[in-house]
């Protein structure tokens, strides 16, 4: 198919196609690429328009919460995030956290505020959804955001290294299930997960919102036991760690609210899968233009950089909408990085 046709058929759909065209066309100095290099995770999360309006507006939900014992709850580990348990101090602040580490879902600074509003966002669309359809009253969507906000709290020892451009956590975190065989359907977990959960019980949280918390990870129903890595073995776990009794939830007595929970942010393969990868090898591709090895310590800090300016959703689209070409993705990063002004918070 020829770009004429295949540009006319964009536009027919309403698309915008953006225009194609050679990405070393648009110098980017030396001094600009140091500026980028110098700064910190902190720096990246806090002057980018995209992540650090995703985190206001996540403190506008924890703000307009009305249970005050979750509100005050969920500003606190949020504002001034510590475990209280283990007595560490968070090493960077929940706004320039990561959801992920390694190039998956949300792993640039301010990945965590924006992997939370996202299913915060999907989970109020649904309690509407429950609401107008069920004719339910009451739901406790305080209940879902609070749940929704910590799941991934642990993650606020994910720490940006910049001096190799690897996202690293700590040696202290309990050992993921699975081991290095990765047998375990969540072998990711027993880890930032189980931090939260102990967290909660050692904070005297209600139960309900312990399990919604862990019920983000763990589907209430079907996940409770599967062979000792389920929502109950992890709860179990958790309550080990905190030195609690353990909570165990059974499906007779279990409440709707928690699968708002589960299948928000189970939802998260185009943000994982999809997305990222064309928005990290369309930045490597550029950082190799460049000058600079696809898997260096700047190539990495430009794929941060670029994320907390623009989303890789939003890089995705355009590379969707070109027919799937990488050019127009490079041609936008490349754009980002050499004049982010139009992307970055206004300065009073």
């Amino acid at each position: 198919m020829s770009s004429r046709i295949l540009t006319a058929i964009v536009a027919a759909a309403g698309f915008l196609l953006p225009t194609i065209s050679p990405v070393n066309a648009q110098p980017i100095s030396k001094e600009r690429l140091d500026s980028i290099f110098r700064m910190s995770a902190e720096d990246m999360a806090t002057t980018g328009m995209f992540t650090r309006s995703a985190y206001d507006r996540l403190l506008g939900y924890l703000n307009g919460m009305r249970n005050k014992a979750y509100r005050d709850l969920v500003l606190d580990m949020v504002l001034a995030p510590r475990s209280q348990l283990l007595d560490k101090k968070a090493t960077q602040s929940f706004l320039a956290s990561p959801a992920a580490g390694g190039k998956g879902h949300h792993s640039y600074p301010g990945g965590l505020p924006v992997h939370v509003l996202e299913w915060v966002e999907v989970a109020m669309g649904w309690a509407d959804a429950y609401e107008r359809v069920y004719k339910m009253e009451s739901i406790d969507r305080d209940m879902v955001i609070a749940a929704l906000t910590l799941h991934d709290w642990a993650k606020v020892w994910y720490v940006f290294n910049t001096a190799s451009g690897k996202i690293e956590k700590p040696e202290w975190y309990p050992a993921a299930w699975g081991g290095d065989e990765g047998k375990a359907k969540w072998k990711w977990m027993g880890e930032h997960g189980v931090i939260v959960y102990a967290e909660l019980m050692h904070r005297n949280v209600s139960e309900a919102l312990v399990v919604a918390t862990a019920a983000t990870h763990f589907d209430p129903h079907w996940d409770l036991e599967k062979g000792g890595e389920g929502l109950n073995p992890a709860l179990k776990e958790a309550a080990d760690l905190a030195k609690k009794p353990p909570i165990v939830v059974k499906k007779e007595t279990t409440m709707g609210e928690w699968f708002l929970s589960t299948y928000t942010d189970g939802a998260w393969s185009f943000g994982h899968y999809i997305a990222p990868p064309v928005t990290y090898d369309a930045v490597a591709e550029v950082a190799k233009d460049l000058g600079f090895q696809p898997d260096s310590r700047e190539a990495s800090m430009l794929a941060w950089f670029v994320q907390t300016r623009v989303s890789d959703f939003r890089i995705y689209q355009i590379y969707q909408r070109a027919g799937f070409k990488k050019e127009a993705a490079k041609n936008f990063v490349r754009s980002v990085i050499a004049d982010s002004s139009e992307y970055e918070v206004p300065k009073r």
